[in-house]
């Protein structure tokens, strides 16, 4: 990964040093999915493919769960943008009120929100069989769990103090009338030294 930015539809790759950590974390929770999910961003796409070969299991790639796309801002590290006093500005707004301070060419939090959750409406429809593993970004998981808790989506809130960190993992339990429970939120798999 690279320096601290907003990572959207930046298509950047993660080390393969951070994915194998990841892989051997991921495979320390002895899941055994009947399916592996990923966001088709190379980040989750890497280690989605490589944790589907070793489990010898199906991998899918699901467009509505790429990361929000957030234009002009995408990807450009923080330092960069805190050097130009009217650039910070204009993130400290949208930070503070995403749905009314959309960052220049961007994409709508009302148009991500409404892909994310046509996925996952598309996936609950679906015949889920077993364990699914879904490698995919902070932005997707919020919006789904806004979703699931009742949590209104456009409140700053979700993205500005809900920290779902790179490497961690939240589990869902969907049970066969496809009622859905939050087991755990953003759980670090990864040791602190490996995300340092």
């Amino acid at each position: 990964m690279g320096p601290a930015a907003l990572y959207g539809h930046n298509d950047i790759a993660v080390a393969p040093k951070d994915n194998q950590a990841l892989m051997v974390q991921l495979l320390a929770q002895n899941i055994s999915p009947t399916k592996v999910l990923t966001s088709p961003l190379q980040r989750c796409q890497s280690l989605a493919t490589a944790l589907a070969i070793e489990l010898d299991c199906p991998l899918a790639v699901e467009p509505a769960f790429t990361e929000m796309d957030f234009g002009d801002y995408d990807g450009v590290p923080f330092d960069d943008i805190v050097q130009r006093e009217e650039k910070w500005q204009v993130l400290e707004r949208f930070w503070q009120n995403p749905v009314q301070n959309t960052l220049p060419n961007a994409e709508l939090l009302a148009g991500f929100s409404y892909r994310v959750l046509q996925g996952w409406r598309k996936l609950l429809a679906a015949d889920l069989d077993g364990e699914l593993v879904i490698i995919c970004h902070g932005g997707v998981i919020r919006i789904i769990l806004a979703h699931l808790l009742g949590v209104d989506w456009r409140n700053a809130n979700l993205y500005t103090r809900l920290n779902i960190a790179y490497g961690s993992m939240t589990t869902l339990n969907i049970s066969e009338s496809k009622d859905v429970s939050v087991e755990c939120i953003a759980r670090p798999i990864l040791p602190i030294e490996a995300v340092a």
